[in-house]
């Protein structure tokens, strides 16, 4: 028979409650949380080392709110036996006074051999306890025989009454506390909710005679993560410096934290162990696999599972597949460490976690570690070969910040780390020193065998592809991304292991290129292409590209639906990854401002315009500038606002000729707006003089259609009708169609054919009403075309709906009484009001006025006053709501 040594010292120890140290924070919110949990059975709290474990368990002992007395017993390494276990167990709960002596317990001695029917006995003595009482298990985490967890999983297998069991752990013991946990009367507190309070650490710190501001302990919170333990420390550190020193020099590598963490978190770990935490500290978070590479071993899962469950400061993140990180302190105390004593071996373990990383796909991660082992070809290699299709992405931003940290002499040195010379002037808009670097790579790749120099060759080929259509070159675009692709024919994945992207990025850029130089049919079968590539190599900015392009496409071709619904995919998708201001998004505001332009929805448009310049605002592509510039014409056009189109519509013209070579579609685009302005203009003379000859390589139907209908205000619908005559067969698209029957509507009427005009405005209405066009019917020929309107009523009642709205549509006018004026509006603000609806700055407003820039912005704070609002998008709305505009 085995019985528990006698000596006082060892008895007491054991069983006595700490002591509260004076100071102590009194965490009410925590004291709660235990009173509440003493209506179950057991009280779990899960904590590494420092979190105050045993502090909070004895200041709520302290309270005497307990449902009983408290036992309570410290549990160590000898501990660990079912006999010597039991016999403090029950020792606890006799030391509380609480077990009468005709109770079991008090005559209850543990033999050797600990059976059901000995732990049966004891839940019986504590069933026949008079008045509940609570053990405390200080530290359960020292018990791994599993005949000690057996038995004590079978004295909690049933409800025990009479007694409240509160377990403080570095780990949890799922064997003896699944029962209580499955019959949901486990109460659990984890690290987590233990950790310090902004409140509760400042009272921790004035205990201290610290005085720091919020922000600062803020600071000091964020770098010990509530963690009882460092706050003490960081507090006694701050005190010994008597004001002389911030949060931010309290780190782990403050000696009473690295002393602190040596003594309580290495000190009981295996020589192996505490090697294993210096080698895989370099990282942020590790992994098994990571662990061993770092290590050279094979069993890195396992020591981190097992360092976790100790909650040695070693978390675990997530379930699928677990990683771990070290509390940030521990991180820090062994970073110096192992400076100090292997300063050689630093670098080299952050080569190693760079190379696991890469094959891992995590660029960031690789290229950061690359860049901290100060290995800058390596650097060259992976920015070129990993993650350089980052570059154009929303990790642009710190993979340029990491790049930036290479010397300025590396850069020159190989061919991939000038091509990171060129990103980098690229990301600073120094574009003119961009064509240096890229024939310096050049020039150093002539040195490299094919196989190893055509991965950056793709590289360098794609930057010409973004530099040229930042540029708006579409020609070079097109070119550039038809050699990225040929290469890419001719490397493997483990070449360019990047080369899913590259590809989908390549024929994205193709298909861009392509709409704008007006070849809309391999366009759409290249952005579909990219769509699907890009969703497949999960890159989601080319992904959205390619959508809000395919939007762009269908609004030029006239299929409203389909545009309206790309750009709403477009929109959905930047808002669930919270990229509201993407470039990639700026064609779905411009396919937008088109659908509603086309469906007369001006505000609506103009609202699209507005967001779109906002979006593209930080990094503008030149051709998707000019145009949304062209498109907001159109609007001012349709407002009735042609001074304020062709002022745009002028600079725009001036500004394309500074580009390389402006884009097909672009320059018909203006060409189309700016013969919309003379119609308007009633200059039908000029069109003719300046668009009439159609017979040039690759007219736009729809600027074809404006000259047809220059000719027919001009009184030659004979002409206009020969114009017009190809496209009601061969129209490229629905607007076009559209827009070509309107125009022959209007001929045949000129030409008395009344027949043959009624069919073409019904064929016109057919198309139409589908997609919602409606802006050809408006606008121009205001007499006529009311007629026609009114003529397909009546032949046609039936199918009328639609065109009942197009005649409602026209008889109003659409830019509002231009006479109106509000009370006290002088004729000066008028034509200053005039102005505020198109992207003019107030010089340019001023130079169009003939007035100083002073004289502008004086009569705008008076128009503000007037109107009742203070910006100037606030004045256009309520000047239009007022019929001012």
């Amino acid at each position: 028979m085995l019985r528990v040594a006698d000596s006082r010292g060892l008895l007491a120890a054991k069983f006595a409650r700490p002591q509260i140290p004076p100071g102590l924070v009194v965490r009410q919110r925590l004291l709660d949380r235990l009173d509440e949990a003493a209506r179950g059975e057991v009280t779990l709290i899960v904590a590494g080392p420092g979190y105050g474990k045993t502090l909070l368990v004895a200041a709520w002992a302290e309270t005497r709110r307990t449902p009983g007395p408290v036992a309570w017993l410290s549990l160590d390494r000898y501990d660990d036996s079912p006999a010597a276990f039991w016999s403090y167990f029950l020792g606890a709960l006799r030391s509380t006074g609480a077990v009468p002596d005709d109770n079991p317990l008090a005559s209850i001695i543990p033999g050797v051999r600990i059976d059901e029917a000995f732990v049966r006995r004891i839940a019986l003595g504590i069933a026949e306890l008079p008045d509940p009482v609570v053990l405390v298990l200080e530290d359960l985490h020292e018990i791994v025989n599993p005949q000690v967890l057996r038995s004590l999983a079978f004295l909690l297998r049933h409800p025990v009454r009479q007694l409240l069991l509160v377990v403080t752990t570095r780990e949890e013991h799922p064997t003896p506390l699944h029962r209580p946990r499955i019959r949901q009367r486990l109460a659990e507190i984890q690290a987590a909710e233990l950790s310090f309070t902004l409140e509760e650490a400042a009272e921790l710190l004035a205990g201290h005679r610290v005085q720091l501001t919020a922000a600062e302990i803020s600071t000091l919170l964020n770098r010990t993560e509530g963690w009882a333990v460092g706050l003490g420390l960081a507090a006694m550190f701050l005190s010994r410096r008597d004001g002389q020193a911030g949060p931010d020099e309290f780190t782990g590598t403050e000696r009473t934290v690295a002393e602190y963490m040596a003594h309580e978190v290495l000190a009981g770990q295996p020589a192996q162990v505490r090697r294993f935490l210096l080698l895989t500290c370099v990282v942020d978070r590790v992994c098994g696999d990571l662990a061993d590479a770092l290590t050279e071993g094979s069993h890195g899962q396992q020591t981190l599972e097992r360092l976790a469950a100790e909650n040695a400061l070693v978390i675990r993140l997530g379930s699928q597949r677990p990683w771990f990180r070290y509390h940030p302190l521990l991180t820090e105390m062994l970073r110096q460490q192992l400076l100090v004593e292997e300063p050689d071996l630093v670098p080299r373990l952050h080569v190693k976690a760079a190379h696991w990383f890469a094959q891992e796909q995590a660029r960031l991660y690789a290229v950061s570690h690359a860049v901290a082992a100060r290995d800058w070809p390596l650097v060259g290699h992976l920015v070129t070969v990993v993650a350089g299709t980052r570059i154009l992405s929303v990790e642009r931003r710190p993979l340029m910040d990491l790049v930036g940290q290479v010397p300025a002499a590396q850069l020159s040195t190989s061919a991939e780390l000038a091509l990171c010379a060129a990103w980098l002037a690229f990301d600073r808009k120094e574009f003119e020193a961009i064509p240096g670097h890229l024939a310096h790579v050049r020039a150093l790749l002539v040195r490299e065998e094919p196989d190893r120099r055509r991965p950056t060759e793709i590289v360098a080929r794609t930057f010409d592809s973004a530099a040229a259509r930042a540029q708006g070159d579409m020609v070079a675009v097109v070119e550039a991304t038809s050699d990225v692709l040929d290469l890419l024919s001719q490397v493997s994945l483990a070449q360019l292991p990047s080369a899913p992207e590259y590809r989908a990025i390549a024929v994205n850029n193709g298909g861009v290129g392509l709409f704008w130089l007006g070849q809309l049919g391999p366009a759409e079968a290249r952005l579909q292409s990219a769509l699907t590539l890009a969703e497949s190599a999960a890159v989601e900015l080319t992904q959205l590209n390619a959508i809000t392009h395919l939007a762009l496409l269908h609004a030029e071709q006239g299929d409203l639906r389909d545009a309206e619904d790309f750009a709403q995919r477009g929109l959905d998708l930047a808002h669930k990854r919270g990229w509201p201001s993407a470039l990639q998004l700026v064609p779905a505001y411009l396919a937008l401002a088109l659908t509603h332009l086309e469906r007369n929805a001006l505000d609506a448009a103009y609202t699209a315009i507005t967001d779109g310049l906002a979006a593209q605002r930080t990094e503008p592509e030149a051709v998707q500038y000019f145009a949304f510039r062209i498109v907001e014409a159109r609007i001012l056009l349709a407002l009735g606002q042609a001074d304020a189109a062709r002022l745009i519509t002028n600079r725009i013209g001036q500004e394309i000729g500074a580009l390389t070579a402006a884009p097909l579609l672009l320059t018909q685009w203006l060409a189309i707006a700016e013969a919309h302005i003379e119609l308007a203009a009633n200059n039908p003379g000029e069109v003719v003089r300046r668009f009439g000859d159609t017979g040039s390589e690759n007219p736009h139907a729809r600027l074809r259609i404006c000259v047809a209908r220059a000719h027919l205000a001009l009184d030659d619908p004979k002409t206009a009708e020969t114009l017009l005559a190809p496209l009601h067969t061969t129209a490229p698209d629905v607007g076009s169609a559209v827009e070509a029957w309107v125009a022959a509507a209007l001929v045949q009427d000129a030409l008395r054919q009344n027949n043959r005009s009624a069919d073409a405005f019904a064929r016109a209405a057919a198309l139409a009403e589908p997609q919602g066009i409606r802006r050809p019917f408006l606008g121009g020929e205001r007499t006529r075309m009311p007629n026609l309107m009114e003529r397909h009523q009546w032949l046609a009642p039936e199918k009328s709906a639609f065109v009942a709205e197009l005649l409602a549509d026209s008889t109003a006018d659409p830019a509002g009484p231009a006479t109106a004026t509000a009370e006290g509006l002088t004729d000066r603000e008028l034509d200053v009001l005039r102005y505020l609806p198109t992207m003019l700055r107030n010089q340019d407003i001023a130079g169009q006025l003939y007035v100083s820039v002073n004289t502008v912005k004086a009569h705008l704070r008076s128009l503000y006053q007037k109107l009742g609002v203070t910006q100037r998008r606030e004045a256009v709305e309520r000047a239009r709501q007022q019929g001012l505009l």
